[in-house]
């Protein structure tokens, strides 16, 4: 056989394994800046955003005449409409609203609402299947600042909100709350760290149905997390699984399964004048904190780096290293960590992201560096990152993705102060590699492969060839014969439980 060609699936599918379908846009208006989304497994999903009015914005932000209004909109399961945006509330200046769903479809969103040179940390709670947004509940006291807050909701409806708040000119801190579904109220903020600490990084919050919460964060040069327990309202004791940071620019992130199994990633300098380096430790369930393993170097600047986990302890930890963004990941069975692998270049510093559903399909996004296009990368169960795909148009920023349980996934970002969503459509499985000769000789037998993995269902059946020449052939290695010379198309297609079928085309040249 000459002339072999190993191409992409993603440069020869012909409408079947996963695709973006067309940008929505989500926003009435312009200066609607940093959306955010929240879906559960069954797909109900919330985007959240600050929607900026007034004159001023574009110049002045801070302005008293320019106001900022929390804005959501949502859809439900099924559904591929989005719902009209209602306003949630009116809390000052940079809002930097975070939303999270319960299993039945309730959200909780938190704010940060300003006060003049204080902020307070505000929350609403939206049952499952209201429309309305309840009035907010203060959740801090009056810090001068306060950064990286996050929410989350377990299967009972027990809310977690996590936060960084500063009460004088240097020292970070950080605080929890719970609001047990029980007693319908929040408790009183605990705060994990001293209040005469330096947190660098964090938190990060995990909190799976059960009601399990994981916080982590950086302080001191080192990694710090605590379990919290949702329905009970009770934390347990801060735990140090690593130290040995140096410097402030530091990241941290933590995810869990429902299992308990749970991985933590963070990027550091280990010395004044060393590389960074992103770092990894695993807790089995019931277990304790693995000793922290090296999966790559880091470039200048934050690495940003995102984890997550999926049921069986399959993991994905992904980072920036300069404009590159590399991904790792965990082998459910053997507990290793695969060598790093550059999933794009050209990114832009906005912040890459990655989410896994329970089956351990993966979903990075990020904007490029020299266009502002949004781009994405799906990695199957077990498998390796695919070649991007362009998402959005130019002049985008602030991506954000979500992944449901049927590996339905959502892309969510601005793009000219406007907030857009876009979908994937897993329409089935994901042809990893095809391998379809450019050129064959009459009388010749010419070789033809492809390497399949499951997206939304398992597959089923062999895959199946159609040569061109009106011959047919099963399996993921063939041969076939050409009786006569001419140009040919080849398709080869793999169908999964559902029925969905993914189809590769290309050409081949026969000659004598």
């Amino acid at each position: 056989m000459k002339g072999a060609l190993l191409v992409s699936a993603a440069a020869l599918l012909v409408g079947a394994a996963p695709t973006w379908q067309a940008p929505v846009r989500l926003s009435p208006s312009d200066r609607a800046l940093g959306p955010e989304i929240g879906i559960n497994a069954a797909g109900d999903a919330v985007v959240v955003w600050d929607h900026e009015q007034g004159a001023d914005c574009p110049t002045q932000p801070a302005s008293l005449s320019c106001i900022h209004i929390v804005e959501a909109a949502g859809r439900t399961r099924g559904s591929t409409a989005w719902q009209a945006p209602v306003e949630v509330a009116r809390p000052g200046i940079g809002a930097a609203p975070k939303v999270a769903l319960d299993p039945n479809g309730a959200a909780a969103i938190v704010w940060i609402h300003d006060i003049g040179d204080d902020r307070v940390l505000q929350a609403t709670i939206r049952p499952a299947g209201a429309s309305n947004w309840p009035n907010a509940n203060d959740l801090s006291g009056t810090p001068i600042r306060i950064r990286n807050h996050d929410v989350g909701m377990d299967a009972g409806g027990n809310a977690v909100a996590v936060w960084a708040q500063r009460d004088d000119a240097d020292h970070w801190y950080v605080v929890g709350d719970l609001r047990p579904a029980a007693g319908g109220a929040w408790l009183a903020p605990v705060a994990f760290s001293s209040t005469s600490s330096i947190a660098t990084s964090g938190p990060s919050l995990s909190l799976v149905p059960s009601g399990e919460a994981l916080v982590a964060w950086i302080d001191g040069g080192a990694v710090r997390v605590v379990s919290g327990h949702a329905p009970a309202g009770t934390w347990d004791q801060t735990l140090t699984p690593a130290t040995g940071g140096v410097g402030s620019d530091t990241d941290v992130s933590v995810a869990m399964n429902a299992a308990g199994d749970a991985i933590l990633a963070w990027s550091w300098r280990r010395s004044a004048t060393g590389p960074a380096v992103v770092q990894t430790a695993f807790r089995p369930r019931g277990g304790n904190w693995g000793a922290a393993v090296d999966l790559g170097a880091a470039g200048t600047g934050r690495s940003q780096v995102q984890a997550t986990i999926n049921t069986a302890g399959g993991a994905a930890v992904v980072w920036l290293d300069g404009a590159a963004l590399r991904g790792a990941g965990r082998s459910a069975s053997t507990g290793n960590w695969s060598a790093p692998a550059t999933i794009a270049t050209n990114v832009a510093d906005s912040g890459p992201r990655v989410a896994m559903n329970p089956g351990g399909n993966a979903v990075a996004a990020w904007a490029n560096k020299s266009t502002g296009a949004i781009r994405t990368a799906i990695r199957p169960a077990g498998g390796a990152w695919q070649p991007p795909l362009r998402v959005s148009s130019p002049s985008s920023s602030n991506v954000r993705i979500a992944i449901d349980s049927a590996s339905r996934a959502i892309a969510v970002w601005n793009r000219s102060n406007i907030t857009e969503a876009a979908d994937l459509a897993p329409n089935g499985p994901v042809l990893t590699s095809v391998t379809i000769p450019t050129t064959a000789r009459v009388n010749t037998a010419a070789t033809f492969k492809v390497t399949a993995r499951a997206w939304a269902a398992p597959l089923t059946g062999a895959p199946q060839w159609r040569f061109g020449d009106g011959r047919s052939s099963t399996g993921a290695n063939v041969t076939h014969v050409y009786q006569a010379a001419g140009t040919f198309t080849v398709t080869v297609s793999r169908s999964d439980a559902t029925g969905s079928r993914s189809t590769a085309s290309k050409h081949v040249v026969v000659s004598r």
